[in-house]
């Protein structure tokens, strides 16, 4: 049996230029890996960890399968 995959996102608004707009930043940490990563969009950071997702998933199908 596969363990839960964990993630604490930190959102926050920083100033993106000389024109005073704003955009949102993402600190994405992942408690299985001890993995922190800053993502400069809302869609970086789900990309993220979607991407972890995906890996953690390709690893338990791997070990399921065993050696060939």
């Amino acid at each position: 049996m596969s363990s839960d995959e964990v993630f604490i996102l930190r959102f926050w608004l920083e100033e993106a230029g000389v024109d005073d707009q704003v955009r949102w930043r993402a600190q994405v940490k992942n408690i299985n890996t001890r993995q922190r990563q800053i993502a400069d969009d809302i869609d970086s950071a789900f990309v993220l960890i979607s991407n972890r997702l995906r890996a953690a998933l390709a690893t338990e199908s791997g070990e399921k399968e065993g050696p060939q």
